[in-house]
């Protein structure tokens, strides 16, 4: 753990605040083989001292910008370079205290104690702690908030993600303190594994983007919070639980992130149910623009309402499989929020979503036909997903870019059981026997990128290019970006290379980049 050093403690020598080692003629390209010639020997001093000056010689707020990237611990030891860097840290305007699990929750708990009596900045910009948060420490993070407040920092980030699950939130959870919700300089919030609940009126006037994770939330208490942050922005739910229904007005709201529903044992009212495993989660936002439905849905099927604004939609969630009979309200779910997109210009699918589509294609079952100008598929390309890629290039008939990435392929296992069942045809010949043609391969499909390609499935990846190149007759561009970290690909990388290289192209424009 490291000294905070009080304002009033000794300062270094002068040698020390000029930046110099006492050993000052030291050259590090000296050997004992090598006399040292003075006039050698000065020039390195200089500099060795010229290229410190350049660096304590700016302003002080340049200074405090670059301390502000710093951890607090790394940003205080900084007071030991020189004497115009002894005291620099305590006015930093961002504080962020993270917990190294190495020491103890009693010393972070103190040095952050310590470390904010010794703050000397009139206004903060960002106080942001993460720690494994006990009810012991309430009254700590009492004060470092009120703190947070009496500075007017702009952003206050607690993020207590480390409570264990088994607590009991409302005897164990972070309470946040009345006094906060009627604070009007936050522009940026964040809670983890916090109570939020607000008594009185909300009035965060200048609050631009909250986050809150790992939480109950009451429909009531978002609806005053949103009537209370009339310029919000972003707002972002995690690992959340309690409402069944989250209808956005403000018109100030464009973005919307719904991520890692939280199982919990709860209530919900009878139009909401479906079965006994599954419950709606129904989301009306009219002014939004974005929108993402992220990571483990647990037991919700999600509904839209009124998302007439929005341009950017990202589906990139999964589920749980309690019974085969599931697939239908699935599928159902998928067709929905279909619907409700056909007006959106961008669409991003995780594999769930193109296994789901799959089964769909197996069983005839047709997407709603869309308006997407620019297409992500976030999915490995394998035999469970290949009617469903598909299915969504029928249904995007003015599709302009196709982006394949594989950041879910860790996902992959949702419903490969049920499409594989279901998708009945030789995977290694899938592109060659599609006779059909495509209306944005023929029209308005003019690059693709295939991003963070591994050797894992290479061949289905080749062969999908294969029939794109083929049969995109406008095609512009086509990108392969490898997961290979090294300037020197393997070779059945370079072999795969020079065979795509080779395929016959429908469009004369055509590049292919690697």
């Amino acid at each position: 753990m490291s000294d905070l050093s009080h304002p009033n403690s000794p300062s270094p020598t002068d040698s020390e605040s000029d930046g110099e080692s006492a050993h000052s003629g030291y050259d590090p390209t000296y050997s004992s083989d090598e006399p040292m010639y003075p006039k050698r020997q000065r020039l390195c001093a200089r500099i060795r001292k010229a290229a410190v000056d350049l660096i304590t010689a700016l302003p002080e707020s340049l200074l405090l910008h670059v301390l502000s990237f710093l951890p607090i611990e790394d940003a205080v030891k900084t007071q030991v370079l020189s004497k115009r860097w002894l005291h620099l840290w305590t006015y930093s305007t961002s504080l962020v205290f993270l917990h190294d699990s190495d020491k103890s929750v009693s010393d972070f708990v103190s040095f952050v104690d310590r470390t904010l009596v010794l703050c000397n900045c009139t206004k903060l910009k960002k106080l942001g702690v993460r720690f494994a948060y006990e009810p012991d420490y309430a009254s700590n993070v009492n004060l470092w908030t009120m703190f947070a407040m009496g500075k007017g920092a702009e952003e206050l980030q607690l993020d207590f993600e480390n409570v264990p699950w088994e607590i009991d939130e409302e005897v164990g959870y972070y309470l946040l303190p009345q006094l906060l919700y009627s604070k009007s300089s936050f522009k940026v919030l964040q809670f983890s594994k916090c109570n939020v609940m607000p008594k009185g009126v909300v009035c965060w006037n200048s609050l631009k983007k909250l986050s809150i994770g790992y939480a109950g939330l009451s429909e009531d208490v978002i609806q005053k919070i949103l009537a209370g942050s009339p310029v919000l922005e972003i707002l972002e739910l995690y690992y959340f639980y309690g409402f069944n229904r989250l209808h956005i007005s403000n018109a100030s709201v464009k973005k919307l992130i719904l991520r890692d529903f939280w199982e919990h044992n709860e209530e919900v009212e009878e139009e909401y149910q479906i079965d006994r495993y599954l419950s709606m989660l129904e989301v009306s936002a009219p002014h939004l623009h974005s929108l993402e439905i992220l990571g483990h849905l647990r037991d919700k099927i999600c509904r839209l309402g009124d998302v007439s604004s929005l341009v950017d939609a990202n589906l990139n969630f999964y589920m749980e499989i309690y019974h085969s009979y599931d697939n239908v309200s699935y599928v159902n779910m998928l067709r929905g929020l279909l619907q409700s997109l056909v007006h959106v210009k961008k669409i991003t699918l995780g594999t769930l979503a193109i296994q789901v589509l799959s089964i769909m294609e197996a069983k005839g079952l047709r997407s709603p036909l869309l308006n997407c100008e620019f297409l992500t598929l976030d999915t490995g390309i394998w035999k469970p997903v290949l009617p469903g890629i598909a299915n969504m290039l029928e249904s995007s008939p003015n599709l302009e870019t196709l982006v394949i990435t594989t950041s879910s392929s860790n996902y992959d296992a949702c419903f490969s059981d049920a499409c594989t069942e279901l998708c009945n045809f030789d995977e290694k010949s899938y592109w060659t026997s599609k006779e059909k043609p495509f209306m944005c391969l023929t029209l308005h499909l003019h690059e693709v990128k295939f991003i963070g390609l591994g050797s894992y499935n290479f061949d289905f990846h080749l062969s999908f290019a294969q029939f794109l190149l083929k049969n995109a007759r406008v095609l512009q561009k086509m990108v392969i970006d490898s997961k290979t970290e090294s300037c020197n690909w393997p070779k059945e990388f370079v072999r795969a290379a020079r065979k795509l290289l080779s395929f016959p192209r429908s469009s004369p424009n055509a590049v292919v980049l690697f």
